[in-house]
């Protein structure tokens, strides 16, 4: 098969942090309100079961774009030869984008003086949505006597589906999501603490690695 290298785009939900962000700091300013500069203190706890109260951080996501052929052969007259005209093929276009990110619901939190410790779950792929105004059958080879049956289509599709999340795995998806994860947390915190506190993360192990070890 030939196959098309998968379109890898990286960005951040620059939005949804900048919406969580501003969430937290109202929240916050209304527990604040009518204290005086002097005795208003905001705990890190609190910025902590704000960021969590969201449930899910988005912060990774890829685009793909797979072009593959498949070819159906041709049916056999007592398994003794090809019957003539009866082999299809097509050529299909699947594209879509992968996100991944991490549950804050089992996320934990403790304090040492001016350090921050966030536990957190190993992140994993949150959707896999495709583009279906650009997915879809580009090129048939039918003949008279035998089409491209639906089922080998919807086939097709769950293989690029199993592909692109392969390949996202292999291309460091994960990586980059915790990556942007820290950094994403880090900025809330320092946008609602400012920068006096030290914020430092620790992933649990996924259950597979725990059960290989």
């Amino acid at each position: 098969m030939a196959r098309a290298p998968i379109k890898r785009a990286q960005f951040l939900l620059a939005g949804a942090l900048i919406g969580l962000v501003v969430g937290i700091l109202g929240v916050l300013a209304i527990q604040n309100l009518g204290s005086s500069d002097k005795d208003a203190h905001v705990e890190p706890s609190v910025v902590f079961d704000r960021i969590v109260a969201k449930n899910e951080l988005v912060s990774a996501a890829q685009q793909y774009n797979i072009t593959d052929k498949s070819t159906q052969p041709a049916a056999t007259f007592f398994d003794l030869f090809d019957i003539p005209f009866t082999d299809t093929s097509f050529w299909y276009r699947y594209v879509g984008t992968i996100k991944a990110g991490v549950d804050l619901g089992p996320a934990e939190f403790s304090q040492e003086g001016d350090v921050i410790h966030i536990t957190l779950d190993q992140p994993y792929i949150i959707s896999n949505t495709p583009n279906m105004d650009e997915s879809g059958v580009i090129e048939e080879n039918n003949n008279l006597f035998a089409k491209i049956p639906l089922e080998e289509v919807d086939k097709f599709q769950r293989q690029c589906i199993e592909t692109s999340e392969t390949g996202a795995l292999e291309g460091g998806l994960m990586e980059e999501a915790r990556t942007n994860a820290e950094q994403d947390i880090r900025d809330m915190f320092n946008a609602a603490l400012g920068s006096t506190y030290t914020v430092q993360f620790q992933w649990r192990e996924a259950p597979e690695q725990q059960e290989a070890a």
